[in-house]
């Protein structure tokens, strides 16, 4: 127990990364130098990248544009909560950190320790666990130090598409790995437990498919846009299936059991920060969060949530929401007078000044009653005994539709998807936790719900990627997911497939009744840059021009590196590569946002230059 407490504290409390001196030369003595166990590592290390995957979604779900704020300030601490503004001022990024100290020496020191006892299954969820962080940290970031990251004090940037290429050699070799008895079989394995392996309690064919499922993921960042080829789209779908048929395929959930701050779920209503000796981890904050007009448009909110649908439903009730899973992801709340609703904000724009943030849905949605359908509402994730997910099977169904939609088989692609959309239900209790069915015909709703969202007689990459975008919420990939369709809407006028993807039609209205009338379903909402934008960084004409703000290049897809340890240490590197305090180093796409070979999924590009690549690409 000591040791891995020493572990965590010595993982946590050390401040080296790249950019600063060697770990071993600044915490240890040379006369003494650090001894680990992999068993007692193992620990720490999923610890820890669960906290990663954590940092990029709590980043993420609001510059995907998901949740916002009350308030319209254009700069913060928290700058991505913000309108774009002060990120070149920020501290820390967490993720940095996460990748190069927690995870990256963790799992180092694991690997070292298990290579010399023969302890091969330790080496391979090591190196899996660093493919996830490399993956995470370059998607965020971009250019970012690896192949010197630990051999020299000031490393040198490698390229997004150099660390793009070491990953596909590293997948392929440590799949190889997973696929030789001679190493899944050794049998001078370590015993792993559930103590060590809170995920797949060591199993190691558990962790062979959790490794294909990743390299799902890593190969759809090749479309629509760097290569989306016959070739990419059918190894996808083969892929997919291949984990998804596996009978040891299951899905990695990092489980809490609540309690404790180190116990309790981050997204949980405790709200833990996880310091662990620097003060820059991040809590959720989801009590002071409110979802966005776009991702309220999706969902369909109710302007008015008391309202009953007799002229839709086969019996009465109260809906709030034309997407089942609104009302299992947060929990309506009342305004001051009295009117029960979910109810939703456009980005920055600041609330009304009637408006409170308890008028807002309660996004934890974990602990009120609903008195109408008389169940618990549960979201899964926003538990402080919930989980963190690495990965879904929903994510890998979407994937595979994606796939098949590019490869122009749409009517295969939209079954994809209702397969993705019904499982992401399932995760929410939707069909399976209805309630009192004499109050409420579910049933009849969700089928409402796929006529106007998901219609199979016009199933666009809309309508896929929408409900992929509300299946990711609270997810790394959903930012990632809308950078790789560059923000697609009619306010940049960038289109894939002649639609925009990130536009929404058939929003909810209602008549002077309060009934719903399909032929009413005519209001649309776009996506948009927060309202109240950071103007000295995202308001330059320079060289963009006068309409700068609706140009293709208007958007953010990158975070700077992390200043606490870049700016002070690697500043050199940092200037050679243009992102030293750069507001135009925030707008530079990743490798898998760029024209290369959409081979003509891309069919406007809007208005204004398209940010050419960056050469070091």
């Amino acid at each position: 127990m000591k040791k891995t407490i020493f572990i965590l504290t010595l993982a946590a409390a050390a401040v080296v990364m790249t950019g600063c001196k060697d770990f071993l030369e600044v915490n240890t003595s040379r006369d003494e130098p650090v001894s680990v166990i992999c068993e007692e590592v193992l620990p720490a290390l999923e610890f820890y990248t669960t906290q990663q995957v954590y940092d990029c979604a709590e980043y993420g779900v609001y510059l995907c544009q998901c949740l916002t704020t009350g308030g319209k300030a254009t700069t913060s601490s928290y700058a991505y909560k913000c309108g774009w503004g002060g990120f070149l001022e920020m501290n820390r990024h967490p993720q940095w950190r996460r990748h190069y100290y927690d995870v990256g020496v963790n799992a180092q020191y694991m690997i070292a320790d298990a290579e010399k006892l023969g302890k091969r299954n330790y080496i391979m969820i090591a190196r899996t666990l660093q493919l996830n962080s490399l993956m995470l940290t370059t998607d965020i970031f971009g250019e970012m130090p690896r192949s010197k990251a630990y051999a020299e004090n000031n490393p040198s940037y490698d390229s997004q598409r150099s660390i793009y290429d070491y990953l596909e050699q590293e997948f392929q070799a440590v799949m190889a790995l997973y696929d030789d008895p001679e190493w899944i079989d050794c049998p001078t394995n370590g015993v792993i437990n559930s103590r060590r392996d809170r995920m797949y309690n060591g199993d190691m064919r558990k962790w062979r498919a959790f490794t294909k499922a990743l390299y799902c993921r890593f190969l759809v960042r090749q479309i629509p846009n760097m290569n989306n080829t016959q070739e990419v789209r059918d190894k996808i779908i083969a892929l997919v299936d291949e984990v998804l048929n596996d009978p040891d395929w299951a899905e990695p959930l990092y489980k809490f059991d609540g309690g404790s701050a180190e116990a309790n779920c981050q997204w949980g209503p405790s709200m833990p920060k996880m310091n662990l000796g620097w003060a820059q981890a991040r809590d959720n904050l989801l009590n002071s969060a409110i979802p966005s007009r776009f991702f309220g448009s999706i969902l369909g909110f109710y302007p008015l949530g008391t309202k009953t649908v007799n002229s839709l439903s086969r019996k009465s009730g109260t809906i709030f929401a034309l997407d089942p899973r609104a009302t299992r992801m947060m929990h309506y709340r009342e305004d001051g007078s009295k009117t029960k609703a979910l109810r939703s904000l456009q980005n920055n724009i600041g609330m009304d000044v009637s408006m409170k943030v308890t008028y807002y849905p309660d996004l934890y949605c974990n602990t009120l009653k609903d008195s109408v359908l008389n169940n618990y509402r549960s979201n899964p994730y926003t538990r402080d005994d919930g989980y963190i997910a690495y990965i879904t099977e929903e994510e890998l169904l979407f994937i595979k539709a994606e796939a098949q939609y590019w490869n122009g088989n749409k009517a295969e692609a939209y079954n994809t998807t209702k397969q993705a959309v019904e499982r992401s239900m399932a995760r929410y209790s939707v069909r399976g936790n209805m309630g009192d069915p004499s109050k409420v015909d579910e049933d009849f709703l969700i089928d409402l719900f796929y006529q106007l969202r998901l219609p199979a007689d016009n199933f666009t990459i809309a309508n896929l990627m929408q409900q992929k975008y509300v299946a990711m919420y609270l997810q790394p990939e959903q930012w990632c997911d809308i950078r790789r369709y560059n923000y697609s809407s009619p306010t940049n006028g960038i289109m894939y497939d002649n639609v925009y993807v990130y536009h929404v039609d058939k929003v909810y209205d209602l008549n002077k009744d309060g009934m719903v009338k399909l032929d009413n379903f005519n209001l649309t909402f776009d996506l948009t840059r927060p309202y109240n934008i950071y103007e000295a960084h995202w308001m330059t004409p320079k060289d963009m021009g006068t309409n700068f703000k609706f140009t293709a290049n208007a958007w953010i897809n990158r975070i700077s590196p992390d200043p606490e340890t870049e700016e002070k240490y690697n500043r050199a590197e940092l200037e050679k590569l243009g992102a030293y305090k750069n507001p135009d180093w925030l707008r530079m796409r990743m490798i898998w946002q760029c024209d290369v070979n959409s081979n003509g999924a891309i069919t406007s590009k809007g208005e204004g230059e398209w940010m050419s690549v960056n050469q070091n690409f």
